[in-house]
């Protein structure tokens, strides 16, 4: 397995006040295990094959040498590597070593996705969601997260739920976003799950139910969610669907808080008094 790279991350993570849309920061790094290839064929010492070149991207990469990465992810994804046109967009979208070029990202993405890269079909997805180095296009951003998503792309199905749930360039309908949310959350995708938690504790979509919040949020606590943390929190601060206990929901509260929840940290300090 090479390693994976992710553009997005926590991304879409969910504002449980005040339902905003919070997108990526696209400066973090995040890279995914990476395995050693069982060997290397022979290559010229001016032109290495794409797999040799990969392999150099990836050790100059990780050593962050970011513009040998770029060089040598160039040379594999003109051979038509599709792993290292991914890395070449991050690297030309993150300014790594070069000039921050968000066309050459969006145009490096397009040459993976329109092999059918999911990954590179998920970037280009949220590059067109954002007009990020292409005009900016809710229908297009759609059809490429349908691409990735169909391939098993859970971020990508993720995607697609926000842009139903906040009417992102498509109408709200509480019950697509659901569906795309159960798609990514049974890939066991915590932020799908702690939305799903959000959308049956607030009744959209769905019947309220907080059995059923408390039961996601759960599954995306267990993963270090902080929103799902927060959500446990108020579910026991306000007894819906379990008794009221403040020592409890406090606990949860400061779980979230302490891995960087503002508002657990509001609710602290305003409950900071109660019994």
């Amino acid at each position: 397995m090479r390693s994976s790279i992710s553009l997005l991350g926590k991304g879409d993570c969910r504002s449980v006040r005040l339902w905003l849309f919070r997108g990526a920061v696209l400066a973090v790094l995040v890279l995914g295990p990476s395995g050693a290839r069982a060997s290397l064929p022979p290559e010229h010492p001016e032109h290495p094959s794409a797999a040799a070149a990969f392999h150099r991207g990836e050790l100059a990469y990780r050593q962050r040498d970011f513009s040998a990465a770029l060089q040598w992810f160039r040379a594999a994804g003109e051979q038509g590597d599709a792993e290292a046109q991914n890395y070449v967009g991050w690297i030309y979208a993150n300014g790594l070593g070069t000039a921050r070029n968000l066309m050459e990202g969006a145009r490096w993405y397009r040459r993976s996705a329109e092999q059918g890269n999911p990954i590179g079909q998920n970037y280009l997805g949220w590059m067109y969601q954002h007009g990020w180095g292409v005009e900016e296009d809710a229908a297009q951003a759609l059809l490429w997260y349908r691409k990735a998503a169909d391939q098993g792309s859970a971020e990508a199905a993720r995607h697609i739920a926000f842009l139903y749930r906040n009417g992102k360039g498509v109408s709200t309908d509480y019950a697509q976003a659901l569906h795309w949310f159960k798609r990514a959350a049974e890939k066991n995708d915590a932020t799908a799950q702690s939305s799903i938690g959000w959308m049956y504790q607030s009744g959209l979509g769905v019947s309220q139910d907080y059995a059923e919040a408390m039961r996601w949020y759960r599954k995306a606590a267990a993963q270090g969610d902080i929103d799902a943390e927060y959500g446990i929190g108020l579910l026991y601060a306000n007894g819906w669907g379990v008794p009221s206990d403040i020592g409890e929901a406090a606990q949860w509260m400061q779980k979230s808080a302490d891995a960087g929840n503002a508002e657990a940290r509001d609710w602290l300090r305003t409950h900071s008094g109660s019994d």
